[in-house]
């Protein structure tokens, strides 16, 4: 008896010990570790006009002959004296670089059946790092020497890495004054950058030296040479920026 009374003791010793915990106050919920930042997001570009003083140029030579060995040979004298007109007036062989060759059949249908008359080759050439206002009288002088076609020429800055920092800087102050703007007419007050990205990076116009040359051709070499006038204009040097600000 002694023993089951011990036992109705416990168990209402552990009621009570259970029922006051029970009587203290709830745990209140966590606080945010951080209050959300209040920002603003925009994008922005900025624009650098600059003339191109450097160019790139692809010219080729196209030779036929009746047999694809004479074409070939035929090709390849011609392609030779272009390159010492190069080199002669200044333009090292690290700045040519052959791009495309080719050699085909040249077919005749009249009779209705296919028949090979004689063969085309053709050599396309690239030349970097030259001066524009040189450019001219070095194409007059490629083609008196067997060049008869050109494919193509490109523009460049040298000044490009300078002009696309100052694009950069344009667009940063422009993200400002919109930001600025659109902060005042929400009421409240602009504070400082959180993020700063940059956007995509068109290069194509920058100029980078592939070889340690003398670029600007000598007065002998030049000679009374005169070429097509070729304008460059102004190339855009364009930079964009995404910036986030703090609301205050």
């Amino acid at each position: 008896m002694k023993k089951i009374m011990t036992a109705v003791c416990v168990v209402l010793c552990l009621a009570m010990i259970l029922g006051l915990a029970g009587c203290g106050t709830a745990p209140t919920a966590a606080s945010p570790s951080a209050e959300a930042v209040s920002q603003i997001t925009v994008s922005a570009t900025g624009t650098v006009r600059l003339v191109p003083d450097k160019a790139t140029v692809s010219f080729g030579v196209t030779t036929q002959e009746q047999t694809a060995e004479l074409a070939q040979s035929k090709n390849s004298e011609a392609v030779k004296k272009v390159i010492e007109v190069l080199t002669g007036r200044g333009v090292e062989e690290k700045s040519i670089r052959t791009a495309y060759y080719s050699m085909y059949p040249q077919y005749d249908w009249s009779d209705g059946d296919q028949r090979i008359i004689g063969y085309t080759a053709s050599t396309t050439m690239t030349v970097q790092d030259q001066n524009i206002e040189d450019l001219g009288a070095l194409l007059s002088a490629c083609v008196a020497a067997g060049i008869n076609n050109v494919d193509n020429v490109t523009f460049l800055c040298s000044g490009y890495d300078e002009a696309y920092r100052q694009a950069l800087a344009q667009a940063v102050a422009a993200s400002k004054d919109k930001a600025e703007a659109m902060a005042e007419a929400s009421g409240r007050k602009l504070g400082e950058a959180i993020t700063i990205t940059e956007g995509w990076q068109d290069s194509s116009a920058r100029y980078g030296r592939t070889a340690n040359m003398p670029l600007a051709m000598s007065e002998a070499a030049a000679g009374d040479a005169v070429g097509p006038s070729l304008q460059p204009g102004e190339t855009e040097i364009v930079a964009s920026v995404t910036v986030s600000y703090r609301l205050n």
